[in-house]
């Protein structure tokens, strides 16, 4: 049997494609199930209650994929292209 793929805040951030601040906005909300090393190096799902600061956040791979926003956002870089000339300009 293989060990399941842990994941760090980092790339998490980079298999959602979006940053690590919005990885820990979705930890808070509760849309993404998070997990922290204890005390004794065991693997602990994380809980709000529980404030350590500096804690390093971990994922398993299948959460990070099975993960799917409420909404549809615009991809990166299409607010950047060209837009169609109208049809009535003229051009040189």
């Amino acid at each position: 049997m293989t060990a399941p793929q842990v994941l760090n805040t980092k790339g998490a951030a980079r298999r959602l494609g979006c940053s690590e601040t919005w990885v820990h906005k979705l930890v808070a909300k509760g849309a993404l199930k998070a997990y922290a090393y204890d005390d004794n190096g065991v693997l602990v799902e994380y809980r709000k209650d529980s404030k350590r600061q500096g804690q390093g956040f971990y994922f398993f791979a299948h959460d990070v994929d099975t993960y799917r926003p409420a909404v549809q956002r615009r991809p990166r870089g299409s607010k950047n292209k060209p837009e169609a000339q109208s049809p009535d300009a003229t051009t040189a």
